[in-house]
Order: C-alpha cells, then sequence, then structure tokens
C-alpha cells in the first residue's frame, strides 16, 4: 500500500487523465430521510477514484493527503471543505503515514450526499432559490469554500449530527443558501475539463438496478441479475462490489428492509405478512435481516415509529 501511494504521488499528474473513474452507487438505509449525513472514520480514506449522481459536501474533520477533483490536484488537511457536483470524479488520498498502523492518524470526515430531488421536484426551480440553483450549477467545477464561510458550513455540518431529521432538512437548505450567496469559494477542476466517457457503466448498473427495484419481492438469483449485467456471476459481484461498496446480497436486503420500513409507516398489516410482501420466505431471516440493517427488531421500530 505504501508503495502505491508513493508511484500514485510520483505521477499523480496523469492520474485524472488516464485512470477511468468507478460509478458509485449511493443508497440510505433509512426511507424517511431524503438525504445522507454520516461521519466516517477510518484508519485512512479508503473510496477509490470515482463519480455518482449525487451532489456531495465533504468536510475533512481529521486527516491530510491529496484531494483530486476532476482535473485539479491539492493537498488537504484537517478543515478541507468541498462541494461537489454530480457525476464529477473525485478522490482523497492519504499520506503513506496513514498505511503503517499509526493508531494516532486517523481519516475522518463529516459528509452530505442529496440528488437534485431531495427537496421536491422542481424545488430548485422556485424564484426564490436562484442563487442556490447558481452554486448547484457552479458545482460541477467542484468549489473549495474558504474563510469565514468554511468556518460556518463546517460548524452547521456538526450539529446536523445530533438534530432531528427535520431539522437537519431545514439546516441544509440553511447552509445551500448561505454557501450560494458568499464569494468565498473557488473552482477546482478547469473550465475546460471534459469527464470521461462513462455511460457504459452507467448503463449497465442501472439495468442492475432497475431489474431488482421491480422484482425485489420476489425471488432473485445472483445468476439472474450477472445475466442482465451480461458478465459471469463471479465478474458481477467483483463489478457490484467495486461500484456500490457492498455485495449484491447485503444491497437486495436493504432494499428489501427498506420497502418493509414503508409497509410499516403506510399500512396496517402485521410483521409476518410484511415479511412476505418485502420478499422474504422466512420470518426468522427477515426479523435478523431487519435488526442488522436498522438496528432494532421490527416490532421495535413498528413501536418507536408509531409514537412519532
Amino acid at each position: 500500500m505504501i508503495l502505491f501511494y508513493l508511484i500514485f504521488n510520483k505521477y499523480s499528474h496523469l492520474y485524472s487523465a488516464t485512470m477511468k473513474p468507478i460509478l458509485e452507487k449511493l443508497t440510505t438505509q433509512e426511507p424517511r430521510y431524503s438525504f445522507v449525513l454520516q461521519k466516517d472514520e477510518f484508519d485512512y480514506y479508503p473510496t477509490p477514484w470515482h463519480y455518482h449522481p449525487e451532489y456531495e459536501l465533504v468536510l475533512v474533520v481529521k486527516s491530510t493527503g491529496q484531494r483530486i477533483v476532476g482535473d485539479s490536484m491539492e493537498d488537504f488537511e484537517d478543515g478541507d471543505l468541498v462541494f461537489m457536483g454530480p457525476n464529477l470524479p473525485h478522490v482523497f488520498n492519504n499520506g503513506p503515514e496513514y498505511y503503517r498502523g499509526d493508531p494516532s492518524l486517523r481519516a475522518e470526515a463529516i459528509v452530505i450526499h442529496f440528488n437534485d430531488g431531495f427537496a421536491g421536484t422542481g424545488f430548485f426551480e422556485l424564484p426564490e432559490m436562484a442563487s442556490v440553483k447558481k452554486l448547484l450549477t457552479n458545482s460541477r467545477w467542484g468549489l473549495k469554500v474558504l474563510g469565514r464561510t468554511r468556518d460556518k458550513i463546517a460548524r452547521g455540518m456538526e450539529e446536523m449530527l445530533s438534530q432531528t431529521p427535520s431539522e437537519r432538512l431545514l439546516h441544509l437548505l440553511g447552509l445551500l443558501e448561505a454557501l450560494s450567496i458568499s464569494e468565498e469559494y473557488r473552482m477546482l477542476a478547469s473550465l475546460g475539463y471534459v469527464q470521461a466517457e462513462m455511460q457504459e457503466d452507467a448503463n449497465r448498473l442501472n439495468k442492475v438496478y432497475h431489474h431488482i427495484m421491480s422484482g425485489f419481492r420476489m425471488p432473485i438469483t445472483l445468476a439472474e441479475v450477472a445475466q442482465v449485467a451480461n458478465l459471469t456471476p463471479q465478474s458481477f459481484c467483483r463489478f457490484f462490489k467495486s461500484r456500490t461498496r457492498k455485495t449484491f446480497s447485503q444491497f437486495l436486503n436493504e432494499v428489501r428492509i427498506g420497502y418493509a420500513c414503508k409497509l410499516m409507516a403506510e399500512e396496517h398489516l402485521n410483521i409476518s405478512d410484511i415479511c412476505y410482501q418485502s420478499g422474504y420466505n422466512n420470518l426468522s431471516n427477515f426479523n435478523r435481516q431487519f435488526k442488522r440493517i436498522v438496528n432494532k427488531s421490527p416490532m421495535v421500530y413498528r413501536k418507536e415509529y408509531m409514537l412519532k
């Protein structure tokens, strides 16, 4: 790993031009949330050179290394704050010292992911959102946030971690507004930057997603989805894991449990009926997967939801 970093650092000026970024599919396990907020803690940042259709606001809480966004390559340190638009390839690489097992070195970040429709279809087309819409347009090149605006947004992201879902939503809109009226940022990728061709990967993964989302309530086999992707089962497993950071079975279970949560919120069904309508044919397996993903049993989840 250290040797890889040294080679990468020596030839980093060729990185964005020669290596094809990976399409990463981001999912949220909690169906009641319209966007993703998470605090990540690693020995070193594990995500490879990648892109995704969501906007990303990322605050480096603790870490150093090199950040590549499009054709921009810069060092980063604690407090680095970047806002990136959809499908913009990027990666955060730590220095070689992070791969030596030193417990005092950590890679921590707060990350927000959202898509165009997270606040409702057409929301950013409202006249009141004109400045935010311009910000979203500029984010296609990646924006490094600076000065007092950086301090304000960083504090806001920290505060969101302890807020209720509705408070988080309002707070995110406030952060976007604060960014949109500030001039304390600069573009990272060059204006002439042309993104690499990514359509083949996107089409293949979207076919797989469509197949899963339209049929998850019925049995779905690995061989079946591999055929949809026009890959062997072994190649499909590597392809899917590298793009989503999940195995096929992990993703399928998350989709099914997310649907089960939706049924609990909208339907007056017993747990057994929800189990079978969500694609499971075994109640004990359903209970086990539900608790693994949601961190509570279906019965406890339903009781807590009804109290809200």
